[in-house]
C-alpha cells in the first residue's frame, strides 16, 4: 500500500473537539493547494518556522477535503517539529535572523539533543482532550501532552537510550514509550521542550496552523522565506519529514507570479503568466501524489518560494484573471513557458516526442523589439577540438557507438522556426553520428551547457578557413556581440544569430572564437545561441513585448498556444 500523507477524517472528531475550516469549490482561486516544499532526497530531520504576522500555532490535521481539524495550540512563536527518532542540532551559531535553525542532524557531535525515548505518567483519568492533557503535564517538570493511535498521553523527557528513560520511568511509576516510524514532535525552537507529540500511523499526518485563530491573515518564516497558509508534516514510508504548504489557489498563483517574472512587468504579461501557472496546475494535479502534494516549489514543476515579492501587481494580475484557465477541446491545456526562444518557439514534437495541436512553433517576431533586456539573446560559447571529445565522445559511446576521435560537428537540420532539430558529429575515420529532437536537445543542454534549443555551430582554426570577419577599413572582429550592420537606407540594426559573408567563389568568412585559439592552427567551435529554456508554448519575454505593444493577456496566451479557450 502506497504511504499517503494526506490525512482522513475519522470519527476521533467526536472526542477531540476540532473546529473546522471549511474550503470553497475545488475549480475557484478558494481551492486549496498543496505543494511540496522539502521531499524526496531534500526530506528533513526537523522543520522550522517562526511567526512573521500572526501568533502562536495550532496544531491538529487536515481531513480528505483539506478543512484543518484543530487539536491543540502554543503561544511559543518559534517552533521545530522532528521526527521522533534522536535528534540532535546546534546551539546559537545554527541560529539566522528568522530565528529558524539552519538544519537538523542525527550526528550526536552536535550540541541539543531531542531524543526518541520518553516516559509515559500514569492519570487516574483517562484525558480525552489536548486541554486536560496539558494540564496533567503541566505538573511536572518536562512533561507535554502526546496524541498517539487516537489516545491522549501525558509523557515526560526526551531521552537518546532507553536505559535512561527507565531510570526515570521506575522512579515515577510509569512506562518507557517510543512513537512509531510516522511520529513528530513539537518542540520549543533552542530547546528541548516538547510542546506536543503527535503520531497518526502513515494515514494520519500533523498539520501546523500559524495563530491563535483566524482574526489575522498570517505570514511565516520557513528556511529564511516567508509563506501563506499552513503546513504539513508527514513522514513518507516512516523516513525524513515532507513538508508541505498548504494555502488557497489564488494566493499560489499570486506567489508563482512573483517569481516567474518580475512584479514590475506590464499588467497584462503578468495576468498571462497568472492563466498559464493556473492552468499549468491544473494540468499537473496528482504528479506528486506519492509524497502526498498537489505539485512541488521547484522548476521541476514551477517556481515558488513563498510571497517574499508579492506586491498590489502581482495580486491585481490573479484578480483579474480570476478562476481563468487555457483550455482545448474541453481539457485543460498543457501551459509550458520558459524565458526566451529568441525568435521562435517549437512544436513540443520536436522537443519531448509528444504531440499537442496547440503546443506548435510559432515565428516570434517580438521578443527582438526587446532584445536588449534579454541576458541571453545573444550568446556564444567555445570549445577547442579536445574539450569536445572530452565532453561529447563519452556519451556517443555510451549509447553503444565506436566512435572515435571526434574531428566535426555541425547543425545538420533546422525546425520551420528555425531551432536546432538535428546534429551530427563526424570522427576521424569518417563516420558520422547523428542525433535529432531529444538526443539532439539532451546533447546541447546536458553535455554542452547551451541555454537554448536555438543555435548554430561554426568551427575555425586549422583547416576551417580564415575564421574571421573584415571591415572596409581592413579591421577583424572575432565576434558578433554588439555588432551592427548599416543597411542602404541608412537604418542600423544589430546582429544577431550568426551573420556570416558569402564572396562572389562562395566563401562564407566565419567568426574567429574569442581568445585565439583558432589563430594558434587549434581547432576551436563556437556555438553562437540565442535565448534560454525550452521553447515550447509561451515566451516570458515574449510577453513582455506583446504587453508593452498593447496586446492584452488572452491575445498573449492564443498567440503562444494557438487554438486554446480561456475561459
Amino acid at each position: 500500500m502506497k504511504q499517503r500523507c494526506l490525512t482522513i477524517f475519522c470519527a476521533l472528531t467526536l472526542f477531540l473537539g476540532m473546529v473546522p475550516a471549511a474550503y470553497a469549490e475545488v475549480n475557484s482561486d478558494s481551492a486549496p493547494v498543496l505543494v511540496g516544499l522539502a521531499y524526496g532526497n531534500g526530506a528533513l530531520d526537523g522543520a522550522n518556522l517562526s511567526n512573521g504576522v500572526g501568533t502562536g500555532f495550532r496544531f491538529g490535521y487536515l481531513d480528505e477535503e483539506r478543512n484543518f481539524w484543530q487539536m491543540g495550540y502554543t503561544s511559543e512563536t518559534a517552533i521545530s517539529v522532528v521526527k521522533t527518532q534522536n535528534v540532535w542540532y546546534g546551539p546559537n551559531a545554527a541560529y539566522d535572523s528568522g530565528l529558524n535553525l539552519k538544519s537538523y542532524s542525527d550526528d550526536i557531535t552536535s550540541e541539543i539533543a531531542v531524543g526518541c525515548w520518553h516516559v509515559q505518567l500514569p492519570t487516574e483519568v483517562e484525558p480525552v482532550s489536548f486541554e486536560e492533557t496539558l494540564t496533567l503535564a503541566q505538573s511536572y517538570e518536562n512533561a507535554f501532552p502526546a496524541w498517539v493511535d487516537g489516545v491522549w498521553q501525558v509523557r515526560l523527557g526526551t531521552y537518546t537510550s532507553r536505559e535512561e528513560a527507565q531510570v526515570v520511568a521506575e522512579q515515577l511509576g510509569g512506562a518507557v514509550v517510543g512513537t512509531s516510524s510516522y511520529g513528530v514532535s513539537v518542540v520549543k525552537t533552542g530547546t528541548t521542550t516538547v510542546l506536543f507529540q503527535f503520531d497518526g500511523g502513515e494515514n494520519v499526518s500533523l498539520a501546523v496552523n500559524p495563530g491563535l485563530d483566524d482574526s489575522v491573515k498570517t505570514e511565516t518564516n520557513y528556511r529564511k522565506r516567508r509563506y501563506y497558509g499552513l503546513f504539513q508534516f508527514c513522514r513518507v514510508k516512516g523516513e525524513n519529514i515532507v513538508v508541505s504548504n498548504l494555502l488557497p489557489l489564488g494566493e499560489y498563483i499570486n506567489c508563482v507570479i512573483s517569481q516567474e517574472m518580475s512584479p514590475s512587468w506590464p499588467i497584462e504579461a503578468l495576468k498571462a503568466q497568472a492563466v498559464s501557472a493556473r492552468s499549468y496546475y491544473e494540468d499537473n494535479l496528482g504528479r506528486h501524489a506519492d509524497y502526498g502534494f498537489d505539485i512541488c516549489s521547484t522548476t521541476d514543476c514551477q517556481a515558488y518560494y513563498g510571497m517574499t515579492n508579492v506586491n498590489d501587481r502581482t495580486l491585481q494580475a490573479v484578480k483579474e484573471t480570476e478562476s481563468l484557465r487555457a483550455w482545448y477541446e474541453g481539457k485543460p491545456a498543457k501551459t509550458y513557458y520558459y524565458s526566451s526562444n529568441g525568435g521562435g518557439s517549437e512544436d513540443v514534437k520536436n522537443v519531448w516526442g509528444t504531440t499537442y495541436p496547440y503546443l506548435c512553433g510559432v515565428i516570434d517576431p517580438y521578443e527582438e523589439t526587446i532584445s536588449e533586456k534579454i541576458s541571453y539573446w545573444d550568446y556564444t560559447q567555445t570549445f577547442t577540438a579536445a574539450e569536445l571529445n572530452r565532453i561529447v565522445q563519452p556519451y556517443i559511446q555510451s549509447q553503444g557507438y565506436n566512435c572515435a576521435e571526434i574531428v566535426d560537428f555541425q547543425v545538420t537540420e533546422l525546425t520551420p522556426t528555425g531551432n536546432v532539430k538535428s546534429i551530427s558529429f563526424t570522427d576521424i575515420n569518417g563516420k558520422s553520428w547523428p542525433f535529432t529532437q531529444k538526443i539532439a536537445t539532451k546533447i546541447a543542454k546536458s553535455y554542452l551547457g547551451l541555454k537554448s534549443i536555438r543555435y548554430t555551430v561554426t568551427k575555425a582554426g586549422e583547416g576551417a578557413g580564415s575564421g574571421v570577419y573584415y571591415t572596409d577599413g581592413g579591421n577583424t572582429v572575432s565576434s558578433m556581440n554588439n555588432t551592427y550592420a548599416i543597411s542602404g537606407d541608412d537604418s542600423v540594426r544589430k546582429l544577431s544569430g550568426n551573420p556570416y559573408v558569402i564572396t562572389g567563389s562562395g566563401i562564407q568568412f566565419l567568426p574567429a572564437p574569442s581568445g585565439g585559439a583558432a589563430q594558434s592552427g587549434e581547432t576551436v567551435y563556437t556555438i553562437h545561441s540565442s535565448g534560454w529554456g525550452h521553447s515550447v508554448g509561451m515566451s516570458q519575454w515574449g510577453a513582455y513585448a506583446m504587453a508593452q505593444q498593447g496586446f492584452s493577456f488572452d491575445e498573449i496566451l492564443k498567440f503562444y498556444y494557438p487554438g486554446i479557450e480561456i475561459y
